[in-house]
């Protein structure tokens, strides 16, 4: 789409959008940029724009009512209710900033989406894209826009790109040379209608691919599509948890197996990667098809997994104490993500979990719970419907702030056993993100570990004169 000398309204002013603000004003745009909240952050990032022609309006309830060419929309912005419906009622084109950034993108495009794992993923096809010595950059949900990231494209082999399901809803064009959809479990459901309202978003994946490009397809993800009357019109590339007719990678329980694996030289144990959980062995079979996708070397891509370390917050371990093991899963936002993790350790558990409330069932889990959570600590808005979705399936008990939880968890804890912070929710009801909730996570344990350090000094014999 040409944006030159047209009137271009955003909304807005996130990384998202102020990225976007930026690639039209570079393309000749008009552009005004308008967000519900006003703070003074925003208006001194709105102050550095203001030289570039970028006009902003702040506390806006409702878009303006004047004339535009077209509106570009923030993900995080619903298009069914508030500033977001009020955009569309306009009555001109709206997009996404997904959509935008491919307008201008200069080389090939791996999107990634699904439920859980998809920045793993994204930063795994990454990793095996520069290590077979392409020039890569990893954008979208991951925390670059992809408005910010095509202004580089021209230098780039690729981008490697993690969509959401709200970032999908509002594309036109966008096109990936190779898709990846992954697990597609409850999440958002505050936000869409159900189970296959949410499905059908993340299908729009696969709209404008055709019969050149490739698309890696979890197998039990692409069966429900298939119910839906989803399906890519592009060549496939199927991953599953167990050997079956048609999956080009599976896992074992132990290794890779399947013909991909074979070309990637055989003998892939997961023993050999950094991650744990089978739920990161479909991450890094997604990872490794979408390597054979793009025709690199899948050997030269297996190495470069192997030597990915897991980022923060994802079951990323925090400390030990007396034979505990404190683990931090905070971006575990649904119940599925949160059943995953507790499934990578097969040990006891002690478990952390609630926060801001997204719909779920949380008896759901129970199961899970029953087998392998010996108590579990709550806290946040759910804590009490969690309590009653969880009580018949292990001890419950609440922490009204997440020092007090870690300090109730090592109380229940014993050697040989994990406390998981893996919430189950989303992290706004207490904290900014799930960023700062897994940093608090951190900061507790950190002072039960000094604390118990300064236990041991003070009782330890004292050695003066010696």
């Amino acid at each position: 789409m040409d944006v030159k000398n047209k009137r271009i309204l955003v909304a807005g002013f996130g990384a998202s959008g102020e990225a976007a603000a930026q690639l039209l004003r570079l393309h000749g745009a008009r552009v005004l940029v308008i967000d519900q909240a006003e703070n003074e952050t925003m208006k001194r990032r709105a102050r550095r724009k203001k030289n570039t022609g970028i006009e902003t309006r702040f506390g806006a309830a409702q878009a303006p009512r004047e004339k535009f060419d077209a509106a570009i929309v923030s993900p995080g912005i619903s298009l069914r209710q508030g500033l977001g419906r009020s955009v569309v009622d306009l009555d001109v084109p709206v997009y996404g900033e997904l959509e935008l950034g491919y307008w201008f993108c200069s080389c090939p495009i791996v999107a990634i989406t699904g439920t859980n794992g998809k920045t793993t993923t994204t930063e795994l096809i990454h990793r095996a894209i520069r290590g077979n010595r392409r020039k890569a950059e990893a954008a979208g949900n991951i925390g670059l826009p992809l408005s910010e990231a095509v202004m580089k494209s021209d230098r780039l082999d690729y981008l490697v790109v993690e969509a959401s399901s709200f970032q999908l809803e509002t594309i036109d064009l966008f096109r990936p040379s190779v898709s990846v959809m992954m697990n597609i479990t409850p999440d958002h459901l505050d936000r869409y209608d159900g189970m296959d309202d949410y499905s059908r978003a993340k299908a729009a994946l696969w709209k404008n691919q055709q019969a050149s490009d490739v698309a890696v397809i979890n197998a039990e993800t692409g069966r429900r599509l298939k119910q839906l009357g989803c399906q890519p019109a592009s060549g496939v590339l199927r991953y599953s948890l167990r050997e079956e007719t048609g999956a080009h990678l599976w896992y074992d329980g132990h290794a890779l197996r399947g013909p991909v694996a074979d070309v990637a030289g055989g003998n892939l144990r997961m023993e050999q990667t950094k991650l744990r959980g089978p739920h990161n062995a479909e991450n890094v079979m997604a990872a490794l098809l979408a390597a054979h996708g793009l025709k690199l070397d899948l050997a030269k891509a297996w190495r470069a997994i192997c030597s990915y370390e897991p980022l923060a917050h994802r079951l990323q371990t925090v400390g030990s104490l007396r034979g505990v093991e404190y683990v931090n899963d905070s971006k575990a936002t649904n119940v599925d993500a949160m059943e995953k993790a507790i499934l990578s350790f097969r040990k006891p558990i002690v478990l952390i979990a609630g926060g801001k409330d997204k719909g779920f069932d949380f008896g759901s889990a129970a199961p899970t719970l029953r087998e392998w959570v010996k108590a579990c600590v709550l806290i946040g808005e759910t804590r009490e419907r969690i309590y009653d979705a969880w009580k018949d399936a292990a001890p419950c008990s609440f922490a009204d702030s997440m020092e007090d939880a870690v300090q109730a968890a090592s109380r229940l804890a014993e050697k040989g056993d994990v406390v998981l912070l893996s919430p189950a929710c989303a992290s706004f009801d207490m904290f900014k993100n799930y960023e700062e909730r897994g940093e608090m996570f951190g900061r507790a344990v950190r002072a039960l570990l000094d604390s118990s350090a300064d236990s041991m000094n003070s009782t330890s014999p004292s050695t003066a004169g010696n």
